[in-house]
């Protein structure tokens, strides 16, 4: 193969959707009183975003909170359960994209609020499976 070959691709590439959503996104950081070293935007395969919560819910005191978007659903809240992936728990309706202060109310709610009295599906172990001895052998 020669080295000296210049592969020259004209790439006609508009960034101009992915710094609206990061601007959207740092607004939300932002009002949460975050920094947003522990945030992301992505833009593929869909537009989306992730930023990590500071602080516990109180249905889930052992699980980390994250903020969850996307271009067609919208904001929901999830935890990581025990093998870190993430469970949704919450889901804001409406508008997939409210304004920075509507998100950053319904967040700043979701950590007032008190236990729910029924805790049955709150408990992580249905969603992570259990081992099992293979009978088989």
């Amino acid at each position: 193969m020669d080295r000296d070959v210049i592969i020259d691709f004209d790439i006609d590439f508009d960034d101009s959707a992915a710094r609206r959503v990061r601007r959207y996104v740092s607004e939300v950081v932002a009002g949460l009183g975050l920094r947003g070293d522990s945030s992301f935007v992505e833009t593929e395969p869909r537009v989306g975003a992730y930023v990590a919560l500071d602080g516990r819910l109180q249905d889930f005191p052992d699980h980390d909170v994250a903020l969850l978007w996307d271009e067609l659903s919208g904001w929901s809240a999830a935890v990581e359960d025990r093998r870190g992936e993430l469970v949704e728990i919450a889901r804001l309706g409406g508008d997939p994209e409210p304004s920075p202060g509507a998100v950053v109310r319904w967040v700043q709610g979701l950590f007032r609020r008190e236990r729910a009295r029924d805790r049955s599906n709150r408990d992580f172990a249905a969603f992570v499976p259990s081992l099992r001895v293979n009978d088989f052998s």
